[in-house]
């Protein structure tokens, strides 16, 4: 069991997204022809207060906190979706501090309510399975601020103000004892505090006689998904005597542990210092840590080695040629040192325009682009875990992120399947079924244009 801490309850969780401060966001908002629902249905925040003597916080040392909107009629009362907030990671000690001083480190500015599109909609037609349910988002951030990258150097935002966040900086698996002062500021690791502590806060909502639960999230909070499924799952077990189903979904948290275009291991090398920044050796899958030499461990903070040993019923949600990935790890360049700038994204020479826009690849670019999906498909197909049974996934071309919570979730399609369709066919299926019947896998991109063969990605 992991992080012997405050672990009282059951459990958790949903994902997330990368995004930065930026525009007031217009009344309804679109990217890459999703378009966002201006409001989900509200969450209202709960900020645990009352947990900050015992470390319970955000980067700043700010409360940590998360959104909770109750069932919505006694049938669903038992039932319970919990959602990871993402928002990036932050990548040294200066990047962490900087990130301290914003609502990616801080709670000092949430709004009073959340709310989300897609898969944790209250709205029916758009959710029919989980709408009524009892609704936790950890963390903050709207729809608007939650499906493309997280940089200024990415400008395909469709606007936003200010950016959505959960607050530990490395997917609330941050379990350091003491902060680390720089500039003369104290900045604290506490993400698996922060997860240990909403269980027992929510226990008290009505956890505590949960009959079923779905914990998911996006980008980094679907990654947040991965390294905690199983200790949500082993917390709730030990607590929960009511609990019928648990299973666990990631959106787009599927981060491939890849190099540049260049060679260069810009993302692997990020990671590797938040992991040991953070102290996440006891925040991330213990199975995981424990298959590992010492000083590969810090791989455990990505999903394809957590992946391989995760129990619990499990559904991949991710884009093959994910839209952060393709700028954020594929195209990037290396940060200077003591900066705050949190990732050059999309900044390998030449690469701007095509890793943020398929269209604006030339055919020259195209082959190593696809290359980036075949590496991706090759990754998570070798992974004994995706073909067990009870298992799902819905790996898709369009390029896009975190469109699981968008109108995307309704509209992109394989083989005639939407993305909730195919959530939903997993979701009502029993652990034996064979995952290849809950599974949908995406065509390879073309490489002379068009480039895309999914038809729904852009309709």
């Amino acid at each position: 069991m992991q992080l012997g801490a405050v672990v009282v309850g059951a459990i958790l969780m949903a994902v997330s997204v990368h995004a930065d401060v930026m525009q007031e966001p217009s009344t309804t908002a679109h990217l890459n022809g999703v378009k966002f629902a201006e409001d989900g249905g509200e969450m209202k925040l709960q900020l645990m207060t009352d947990q900050v003597d015992d470390g319970v916080v955000c980067l700043d040392g700010t409360a940590a906190g998360y959104y909770f909107a109750p069932a919505a009629n006694s049938s669903t009362a038992t039932k319970w979706q919990i959602y990871f907030q993402g928002g990036g990671w932050c990548y040294d000690e200066q990047d962490c501090w900087g990130r301290s001083k914003t609502d990616l480190g801080s709670s000092k500015s949430w709004p009073a309510t959340s709310s989300i599109d897609g898969i944790m909609s209250s709205d029916c037609n758009v959710n029919p399975d989980f709408c009524n349910w009892n609704r936790v988002h950890i963390g903050y951030g709207r729809t608007e601020y939650s499906v493309h990258p997280n940089l200024k150097h990415i400008s395909t935002y469709s606007g936003c103000k200010k950016a959505p966040s959960y607050c530990d900086g490395n997917s609330f698996s941050g379990n350091r004892d003491e902060p680390i002062v720089v500039n003369g500021d104290k900045v604290y690791f506490r993400g698996h505090r922060i997860v240990d502590a909403v269980l027992k806060s929510l226990m008290a909502k009505g956890l505590s006689s949960a009959t079923d639960v779905l914990l998911t999230g996006c980008s980094a909070g679907g990654l947040a998904t991965y390294l905690h499924a199983d200790y949500v799952h082993d917390q709730l077990q030990q607590s929960v005597s009511t609990l019928k189903t648990f299973k666990a979904l990631s959106i787009s948290g599927f981060f491939l542990l890849h190099d540049t275009v260049e060679g260069k291991p810009v993302y692997p090398n990020q990671m590797n210092t938040i992991f040991l920044l953070s102290n996440a050796t006891h925040g991330v899958n213990d199975k995981c840590i424990a298959s590992k030499p010492s000083f590969l461990q810090w791989q455990c903070n990505f999903a394809a080695d957590t992946y391989q040993v995760i129990e619990s019923p499990f559904f991949v949600l991710n884009s093959a040629f994910d839209s952060w990935q393709t700028a954020c790890i594929y195209t990037s360049e290396p940060v200077p040192p003591n900066s705050t700038d949190n990732g050059h994204c999309g900044a390998a020479p030449g690469w701007s325009d095509c890793s943020r826009h398929l269209d604006k690849c030339t055919t020259k670019q195209m082959p190593q682009m696809v290359n980036y999906e075949t590496v991706f498909l090759n990754t998570i197909r070798a992974i004994d875990t995706y073909n067990n049974t009870g298992n799902g996934a819905f790996l898709y071309s369009c390029h896009t992120h975190c469109a699981g919570q968008t109108s995307a979730y309704n509209k992109f399609k394989i083989n005639g399947v939407t993305m909730q369709e195919a959530v939903s066919q997993w979701w009502r299926s029993d652990t034996s079924t064979p995952a290849k019947k809950s599974t949908r896998e995406p065509c390879v991109l073309n490489t002379q244009a068009p480039y895309e063969c999914n038809p729904s990605c852009s309709a």
